[in-house]
């Protein structure tokens, strides 16, 4: 069983052609013998082989097949991965999308009641807030026991 590498490291070659399973394409050769097939099937056997020329014409080292099987591979590997993750990766886009706008609903409904405040009362507030922030900060650089290892403390 082959152990999974770091990504700085590359694939030596044998790694790589067993990834890749590129086999040379040998020249197809007519059956000359005639059978006593029906129309359909002798058909089927003319278009079968005329498409194994072609793929031998397009790409006699094998390169064309190794590539759509390795295209086929990452399609059904993909498909699989969002077929079992894409109902799940909705359900919590979703469940975010509600709670943010639950979220602004109620943010806006502080913001709302805190401009129906006269001014006088906001610029209390912001006037406490400062004074409380600069109290905390300059209890802090005087306490020589305060520790940045446990902030909760």
């Amino acid at each position: 069983m082959a152990t999974m590498k770091s990504f700085d490291e590359l694939p030596d070659g044998e790694e790589f052609e067993r990834l890749w399973k590129q086999r040379r394409i040998s020249k197809p050769k007519p059956n000359l013998e005639l059978t006593p097939d029906s129309w359909v099937e002798r058909g089927a056997e003319v278009v079968g082989w005329w498409l194994a020329r072609l793929e031998h014409w397009l790409s006699e080292s094998g390169w064309l097949r190794a590539w759509l099987r390795l295209c086929l591979w990452l399609s059904i590997v993909l498909t699989a991965a969002a077929i079992l993750l894409l109902p799940a990766v909705t359900k919590v886009l979703t469940e975010i999308a509600t709670s943010s706008q639950l979220v602004t609903t109620i943010i806006g409904h502080v913001m709302t009641t805190i401009t129906a405040l006269p001014p006088v009362l906001i610029s209390l507030g912001v006037v406490y807030l400062g004074w409380v922030i600069a109290k905390r900060l300059w209890t802090r650089r005087r306490s020589p026991s305060y520790r940045h290892e446990d902030q909760w403390q």
